[in-house]
């Protein structure tokens, strides 16, 4: 059975070793790219909502990798190509550590869920 994870922290401290220096870095990066952003725990993950309260982002933590996954990629320009996932409406960026990320289109997806719901 899956542990239940009460915060955030609670959540990163159970993931991989591997991924957790990482999930810190996109967790701090979330909150300095998105103006406003809150967190919760919602689907036993972080998701992070827009300043209108709209969950758009959330990190899911596996055993070798991460998933920086968009909760409305269907409302983001040019997602086609970049974002991974086959359900609609969400899709994520995979990122394993030591790889770097393409900070330029993350920032780009980033900055667009600040007016999502709006």
């Amino acid at each position: 059975m899956a542990r239940k994870h009460n915060n955030i922290d609670d959540y990163i401290s159970g993931c991989s070793p591997r991924v957790v220096p990482l999930l810190e870095e996109l967790w701090n990066y979330v909150h300095a790219t998105l103006p406003g952003a809150t967190e919760d725990m919602q689907y036993g993950v972080p998701v992070f909502l827009n300043a209108d309260g709209v969950p758009v982002i959330y990190l899911f933590g596996s055993k070798r990798h991460l998933k920086f996954g968009f909760l409305r990629s269907a409302n983001l320009t040019k997602p086609d190509g970049e974002l991974r996932g086959s359900g609609t409406p969400s899709k994520h960026i995979r990122v394993v550590p030591k790889n770097p990320i393409d900070r330029v289109k993350l920032t780009n997806f980033v900055k667009q869920c600040e007016t999502i719901g709006t």
